[in-house]
């Protein structure tokens, strides 16, 4: 341990300050946690320092807690994981189809998710969002994303949803639930599921995000709906997690099905158990899960075949603590990680001809979703899912390196000229966007598409106007956003699509939005 103490710390030394936000990392060996240690700062008011014991938000680190209080109830017989959530959520609305705990677990439910949902709602970052919030867009669901267990869509809501079911099945709150026969067997006594923003949290870390012009501003959480995040913890208790994700004391067998791939309705294997990503890295499996929340970033990241974990947490929302578990893994597990031919391969040397060349609009014919790959500052750039624009690291002709953890992109030319740019997800998925040539349409055209548009069930409405020749949304709450064309009556943001509809007369009638987490979002022109 001592041989690399000194080069772990060295990975965090940008953030070893007393004037920044940092994290606390731990580091599980052989059963037992064999290096922790705090860098940063946890409240900046205070100047107090982030210790191993400092409590975090770990956001959705949490569903692995909440998918396996849904196990045990299953393993007593109080909960079929296979049977219809409306059993026990009978409020939700008849879609025709059945949905299941197994699917709320695996991401296979088709529901919408709720922080998109949120955020096309008007909600701004610093708003309360409660659990009766969350509670009416599921009341209010129309049409699902896709048939259930037919396609795998990351899904908060769902686990949402499956923290009531456990209230309901075990007629405990949900915290006291995962309080006694979680946390308390495994030893994690900082821990707890945190259903109230205005409770005090002893040890806590305030969330911070940089400021515009420099230093750093508050990012708190302001989530009042567990399920889908909300366990607040520490490096020294999840650590314990992690450990006992090797000897089994707490959950038992129940383990070997949360760390088991979820099926698709056609046969096809996840990389998801039960709230776990099931992957690997460097020729070793991995089981992990990271968390993303206002100021709070974590990772969890254990290698079952070395008896190996990394657990990071942190206060600020630039850090990447996937990124920094896997540096440390490197380090420690030097000889055991194998080459990995994506992640080695030197960039490639292009001019910008050359770079250029890759440059153009691509669409997803079944999601809307589009990719917009730009030359930027002499680089390639692309948008990520969620609207960040990040390079595009050219390795071959045609092939390229993209985000963090580095996912696979081809941009290829097919037999007829047209060009394809294929994307290989984390999740295992392959999506394929096809080139299209970018609407130009006239102010005239324009003008069609201007006026006052609502979704009901979300209770939101936006005014669709023209600013200086291009089509701007409005909604009280939020900043104007600005539709670029795509192809028709296509338009992109930064974080959706929309597509407008017109009636047999050629009139707009309204649009449906597309996102990564959404699809067909209703609003009807008023």
């Amino acid at each position: 341990m001592a041989d690399w103490a000194a080069r772990v710390d060295a990975i965090f030394a940008e953030w070893d300050r007393d004037d920044s936000p940092g994290m606390a990392l731990g580091i599980v060996q052989g059963g037992e946690l064999a290096y922790a240690r705090g860098y940063g700062i946890a409240n900046l008011d205070l100047g107090a320092p982030i210790t191993p014991a400092t409590v975090f938000h770990v956001a959705s680190v949490s569903k692995q807690f909440t998918a396996l209080s849904a196990a045990l109830l299953a393993e007593e017989g109080k909960l079929d994981l296979d049977g219809d959530v409306r059993e026990h959520l009978p409020e939700l609305p008849d879609l025709g189809v059945t949905l299941t705990p197994r699917q709320f677990i695996t991401h296979t439910s088709g529901l919408r998710d709720q922080y998109s949902l949120f955020r096309l709602g008007g909600w701004r970052d610093d708003d309360v969002q409660a659990y009766d919030d969350v509670w009416r867009f599921a009341l209010d669901h129309q049409r699902l994303n896709f048939p259930p267990g037919s396609e795998y869509s990351y899904c908060n809501t769902s686990y949402t949803l499956l923290a009531t079911i456990v209230e309901r099945v075990s007629g405990q709150p949900f915290r006291e639930f995962v309080r006694e026969r979680l946390f308390e067997p495994a030893g994690m006594t900082r821990s707890h599921v945190h259903d109230d923003i205005t409770e005090i949290v002893p040890g806590r870390a305030s969330g911070y995000a940089p400021r515009e012009g420099g230093g750093y501003q508050r990012a708190e959480s302001n989530v009042e709906a567990p399920g889908a995040i909300c366990v607040y913890t520490c490096v020294d208790d999840l650590a314990r997690w992690v450990i006992n994700f090797g000897s089994r004391a707490v959950a038992g067998t129940l383990l070997d099905a949360a760390l088991t791939p979820g099926t698709l309705s056609d046969g096809s294997h996840l990389r998801y158990g039960y709230g776990l990503a099931l992957g690997a890295y460097r020729g070793l499996r991995t089981v992990s899960h990271g968390g993303v929340d206002s100021g709070y970033r974590a990772e969890m990241l254990w290698f079952p075949e070395a008896d190996f974990g990394v657990v990071i947490l942190a206060n600020l929302s630039t850090v990447k603590p996937g990124a920094l578990a896997r540096r440390v893994a490197d380090m420690c597990l030097d000889g055991r990680l194998a080459g990995d031919e994506l992640l080695d391969t030197p960039a490639l040397a292009l001019g910008a001809e050359e770079l250029a060349a890759y440059t153009g609009l691509f669409r997803n014919p079944h999601s809307h979703l589009t990719r917009l790959v730009k030359l930027e500052n002499g680089a390639l750039t692309a948008n990520a899912p969620f609207g960040e624009r990040l390079p595009l690291v050219p390795i071959q002709p045609g092939r390229f390196r993209f985000g963090e953890p580095a996912i696979e992109i081809r941009i290829e030319a097919q037999a007829d000229g047209t060009r394809l740019y294929r994307e290989w997800g984390s999740d295992g998925r392959v999506l394929t966007f096809v080139e299209v040539e970018v609407a130009e349409p006239s102010a005239a055209l324009l003008a069609e598409y201007t006026g006052s548009y609502v979704n009901r069930d979300l209770g939101v409405r936006y005014s669709l106007l023209l600013h200086d020749g291009k089509l701007v949304a409005r909604q009280k709450k939020v900043a104007d956003v600005t539709l670029e064309p795509t192809i028709g009556d296509a338009f992109r943001l930064p974080h959706c699509e929309v597509a407008f509809t017109r009636n047999n007369r050629d009139q707009v009638t309204g649009f449906d939005v597309f996102a990564e987490r959404i699809r067909y979002l209703r609003f009807d022109r008023e």
